[in-house]
């Protein structure tokens, strides 16, 4: 399951267009535990944001605010953009 979250974690990174590897991991560590109790196994990155955006209510303070930072990403999808507004 730890394999399949980290997966689905990559791929909403990767969708997002996030570049940098620090970030990548920020991200990440930010929102796994996010990922594994909100969405289950995600293999696609459409179903990984999806689920994301329509847990954004539920999910802890520090992923919400490492989305918000992906989210001012200009290659990030217009519903992450939406759920999680830019910080910057």
């Amino acid at each position: 399951m730890i394999i399949r979250c980290t997966t689905a974690i990559c791929a909403v990174l990767l969708f997002a267009g996030i570049s940098c590897a620090d970030e990548r991991e920020a991200v990440r560590a930010a929102c796994k535990a996010d990922v594994k109790a909100n969405c289950g196994t995600v293999f696609s990155r459409d179903k990984a944001i999806a689920c994301l955006v329509d847990n954004a209510a539920k999910l802890s303070s520090g992923c919400t605010a490492a989305l918000k930072e992906a989210s001012c990403n200009a290659k990030a999808p217009d519903n992450l953009k939406a759920a999680f507004s830019c910080n910057g």
